[in-house]
């Protein structure tokens, strides 16, 4: 349940360990931007509500604002309904990052300065016409990330035209939930909406896929031929769902969950099945979160995934041993280590053969491989498209020649950044909290320009449930090579793991790992990027051999 509580102190940031002089390209600690997100400071108080049903307990608002929201030790939410404006920014920003959209925010100003509520922009149009004396800003991609930059942009004071193109019929709403409680039925499409910017000054168009890129002309060209010109741009794509080049492609009992509409597709060609018997192939968080699904239904679920354990390379081989213990215990089939080597679709069942001859019978099958960026549409734009769009520290995009587009920012899933918080290495990271966060910078960079914007520093987080279990991140828990349980163990399922690395600075913290301990995670994040302490607790389990990429942890909630 959630109750509401008087206002704290602000809670005190932890302090960062002390550095000392293997990682080509690491960066000293010192040398990166405080982990907090910049924000835009509001000059009036708010009121927010949360709720209930659709709150889970992630604990995301509390990272966001502890001065306004508390989970208790019951696992119970406490928060403030009414919030100074020295607090304002930071829960909206709650709201924004919450990813079951449990928290409503009213009062203060919206962005652009207009009370929250009320629109107050006269009707903007993009002919040319329209443009004299206006500048306009384009947002390639209406999802979280575009929606996130576009609300900084009228935060910030941009007065021109705002236009935000996405090739879905629909306004940006909450990806997570499709795997899970929209699936299920818990959630409907109107459920999944952002409502934390919902009176945006912009002009949308929706359901116009973006076909190519004119860097030089700043010229948009959209379906149809139709060209869109701007003074800047954020590109905010996103990815595609992965498929396997050798999956049936006519078939209806063969689905991938990435948009609203796939998750729509799976939900009635499941039900069209009757299926009983589903298989999940890939063994990430989104075949984990699907197999959690579809054992909610009382369906027979085997994940097959071609590395083990599960998230393994994720978490590391220790920590997602744990995983695989709770999806084992839960009832869910796991064939790890193995690929399918041929499809047969029957008509009425698939038949999955895998590579140590094993057969697979079943009503359907839901392809969780990841994504690939959607960065088609760049091909011959001059853009470097070689992992997404390459960018630099500041998330200016660059072209083939290493060149900075100072009229061009990207964010979100498509974008690749090196994060100087770790090293030079580009990187994509796919997560809705960063993708509120870089949308955020990205639209900063675009209105500073490359020789005045900062280097976006963040520190990833992410999260997950698996059968009741709360899985929380913060880091990159992929870049260590050592991993210590600094809390609880792996017997319980209920610890937080250190993942380290070292590097020519020291040990440096990459990231930490809770499993249902939500309230203790918060200790450890502004550790990541900085020095590990030289003392170790007695009793504190250290496992070498960590992970190959990052994660997240928790318990089952109380209301």
């Amino acid at each position: 349940m959630t109750t509401s509580r008087p206002l704290p102190a602000p809670l005190p940031r932890t302090s960062p360990g002390r550095q000392t002089p293997a990682v080509p390209g690491a960066v000293s600690a010192g040398s990166f931007d405080p982990a907090r997100p910049v924000l835009v400071p509001e000059a009036e108080p708010v009121r927010i509500s949360v709720d209930n049903n659709r709150c889970h307990i992630y604990g995301i608002c509390q990272q966001e604002a502890p001065e306004v929201f508390r989970i208790s030790e019951g696992g119970s939410l406490h928060y403030t309904p009414g919030v100074p404006a020295a607090y304002a920014a930071k829960t909206r920003q709650a709201a924004r990052c919450c990813p079951m959209q449990a928290i409503a925010v009213s009062g203060g100003q919206a962005p652009g300065g207009a009370p929250s509520g009320q629109y107050t922009g006269r009707p903007l149009r993009s002919g040319s016409g329209a443009r004299a004396g206006r500048r306009r800003i384009v947002v390639a991609g209406a999802g979280l990330a575009g929606l996130s930059a576009a609300t900084r942009l009228r935060e910030r004071g941009f007065e021109g035209e705002l236009v935000l193109v996405g090739d879905e019929p629909h306004r940006p709403y909450s990806r997570p939930p499709l795997s899970k409680q929209f699936l299920t039925g818990a959630l409907g499409a109107a459920d999944l909406a952002f409502r934390a910017d919902d009176t945006l000054d912009a002009h949308w168009l929706l359901d116009a896929p973006v076909t190519g890129l004119d860097p030089r002309e700043r010229t948009l060209e959209l379906r149809g031929g139709e060209k869109l010109p701007f003074d800047g741009l954020v590109i905010a794509t996103g990815v595609d769902a992965k498929r396997l080049p050798e999956a049936p492609l006519f078939t209806d009992r063969i689905r991938t969950v990435r948009t609203l509409a796939d998750a729509v597709a799976v939900r009635q060609a499941m039900a069209a099945a009757k299926a009983h018997h589903v298989v999940i192939l890939g063994g990430g968080f989104v075949g984990c979160e699907l197999a959690c699904t579809a054992r909610e239904h009382g369906m027979d679920v085997t994940v097959v995934a071609r590395q083990a354990p599960l998230l393994g390379r994720v978490l590391g081989a220790r920590v997602g041993e744990v995983v695989g213990r709770i999806q084992h215990r839960a009832g869910v089939d796991l064939r790890l280590g193995r690929n399918i080597t041929d499809w047969q679709d029957h008509g009425d069942i698939l038949r999955l053969v895998l590579d140590d001859g094993s057969v697979l019978t079943c009503d359907f099958v839901v392809l969780g491989l990841g994504g690939t960026p959607r960065t088609e549409w760049l091909r011959g734009s001059g853009l470097d498209i070689s992992d997404g769009v390459q960018c630099g520290p500041t998330c200016h995009a660059r072209d083939l020649w290493g060149h900075t587009a100072p009229h061009i920012v990207a964010a979100g899933d498509v974008a690749c950044w090196p994060n100087p918080r770790f090293d030079d290495r580009p990187r994509r990271v796919e997560h809705l909290i960063h993708a509120v966060e870089m949308g955020q910078h990205a639209a900063d960079a675009l209105l500073r320009g490359p020789d005045r914007a900062r280097r976006f520093t963040p520190v990833p987080r992410f999260w997950s449930e698996q059968h009741g279990t709360r899985i929380q991140a913060a880091g990159l828990p992929a870049l260590g090579t050592e991993v210590e349980i600094v809390e609880g163990s792996l017997r319980t399922e209920r610890f937080i793991a250190r993942y380290t690395r070292p590097t020519p600075y020291g040990s440096q913290v990459v990231a930490a790992v809770a499993f249902d301990m939500p309230l203790r995670l918060l200790e450890y994040r502004d550790q990541i990027g900085r020095a590990r302490p030289q003392s170790r607790i007695a009793g504190r389990t250290e496992l070498t051999g960590a992970a190959g990429s990052a994660g997240t942890g928790g318990r089952r909630r109380r209301r």
